[in-house]
């Protein structure tokens, strides 16, 4: 139950995200700064992400956690339009990114949830730009791309904050609660 959760609220995200996309292109036409422009186009916050931050601190099982982080990353690839098998990857990579600093950071509070998803972010745009750099048949575009990392991060640090709360939430399980006299064979 809790799966499907992670994957159903993880696909209004990424349509959420794609809604986003074309707000922030129409707001930056209305305004005629030229920095603007350039800012508003790579502003769009990946909102998946702090989900799979989420799972690779608090997730205990590596299989399911993974395994998550790739059913994830498949909606991203499905919905968001990317190439194929691009997002699969970098989600399962920052996932174990996430997994190995988790001995070392907790996400109790703000202050440890702007820098984390600010820095797995950066991790996995540089990963997106290595990828297209070595596989991908226009050797500009990732450079073109590279200059929209840092408000991508921006952004997703700040969004992170409404969805790390959401994540713990849909973490928590149902637990089963016993009435005083139910199964104890007593009478």
């Amino acid at each position: 139950m809790r799966t499907a959760a992670y994957l159903l609220v993880g696909f209004a995200l990424v349509l959420l995200q794609g809604t986003m996309h074309r707000y922030f292109a129409l707001l930056g036409s209305f305004i005629q700064a030229p920095w603007y422009g350039r800012f508003i186009n790579g502003c769009t916050p990946h909102l998946v992400l702090p989900f799979v931050i989420y799972l690779g601190i608090h997730e205990q099982s590596m299989a399911r956690g993974a395994s998550m982080a790739f059913a994830l990353g498949w909606v991203v690839d499905i919905v968001g339009g990317g190439p194929a098998f691009l997002f699969r990857l970098t989600m399962v990579a920052v996932w174990w990114l996430c997994r190995g600093v988790s001995t070392r950071v907790s996400t109790q509070t703000a202050l440890s949830r702007i820098p984390l998803a600010f820095a797995a972010s950066l991790a996995e745009s540089l990963i997106i730009l290595a990828l297209l750099a070595i596989f991908g048949e226009d050797n500009r575009r990732p450079l073109e791309l590279s200059s929209q990392m840092l408000p991508r991060a921006v952004s997703t640090a700040l969004f992170s904050l409404p969805l790390f709360p959401l994540a713990h939430r849909l973490s928590l399980e149902p637990r089963a609660t016993k009435t005083a006299g139910a199964g104890s064979g007593s009478g």
